[in-house]
């Protein structure tokens, strides 16, 4: 059930500062103009939280806390510094219009936050790129976009704070953590772990069918950019080890900035060996 907040829940900030330190936002101002900010990220939160509160691991409010966290950190290495208020509200809520969650009741994304894009203290440019940021903000939205209409993906290519929130939420998209989301998501939806049959395996670590190993090389450009849904439809994405090729795989190519860049390299790594380990493991089973 979707709960749509009022003006009066968002005049009922809640006491704990969720990530806030020493009374501080997490953008780290004190100012008396910002206590209204403050007033906004919390009741902002305690929104999330709420709304979230029945989703699977792999989109729960530590997902959504773990991507605000790293889209501040993004926002504050580069230059010109982005709106730190929009990169946090747009982070806090990049998730709430998922469509593998929505249902045929679900209120629209600007209905669902109206109360937090009227707040007096967000002005409305502010809203106003909240709103065009989340839809922008997934890796399936933004090969759909840049593929089914090219002329949308213009201002998405030099928006600092939107660059923040992909990236953050990319990187909780791979490594360690991105591993057990995959494997989460995959009990939610009832999908199988690993691929089966005669040419089961990922193809993608030791053994390699492919012959161009986990990264890809000696693959063309185009063929390593694989269209998420038309892979699914071709039978990739069907099992939890699947998704590693449909686009775990692909995200390090898609970073947008140095910082996400550096880190979605050394995450891809720890995939690499999962799936190499994978390998082993099942050349194990297959030995005679």
């Amino acid at each position: 059930m979707h709960v749509i907040p009022t003006s009066k829940d968002l005049s009922r900030a809640p006491a704990r500062p969720s990530v806030h330190t020493g009374g501080m936002s997490i953008i780290g101002e004190k100012s008396s103009e910002d206590r209204g900010r403050q007033e906004l990220l919390e009741c902002a939160e305690r929104f999330v939280r709420d709304h979230m509160a029945g989703y699977d691991p792999s989109h729960d409010w530590h997902h959504v806390h773990r991507v605000r966290k790293m889209a501040i950190r993004i926002a504050k290495t580069l230059t010109p510094i982005p709106d730190l208020l929009v990169v946090e509200l747009a982070a806090l809520f990049h998730d709430l219009d998922d469509h593998k969650y929505r249902t045929s009741t679900s209120p629209t994304l600007s209905t669902l936050l109206q109360p937090f894009l009227t707040h007096p203290s967000l002005a409305p440019e502010q809203a106003g790129m909240i709103l065009k940021i989340i839809p922008s903000v997934s890796y399936t939205a933004e090969i759909k976009l840049q593929k089914a209409i090219p002329t949308q993906w213009i201002w998405q290519a030099t928006c600092g704070e939107l660059h923040a929130v992909q990236d953050a939420d990319r990187l909780d998209a791979v490594g360690s953590i991105g591993i057990m989301r995959c494997a989460a998501f995959s009990c939610k939806a009832n999908r199988k772990l690993l691929e089966e049959g005669p040419e089961s395996g990922s193809g993608l670590g030791l053994g390699s069918r492919s012959g161009a190993g986990i990264d890809g090389a000696g693959k063309e450009e185009g063929e390593m950019q694989k269209d998420p849904v038309k892979a699914k439809v071709d039978g990739k994405g069907q099992s939890a080890e699947g998704h590693f090729e449909e686009k775990l795989l692909l995200i390090k190519d898609r970073m947008k900035t140095d910082f996400g860049r550096a880190e979605a390299e050394r995450r891809h790594q720890t995939m690499v060996d999962f799936l190499s380990s994978l390998e082993r493991e099942r050349a194990v089973l297959d030995a005679e």
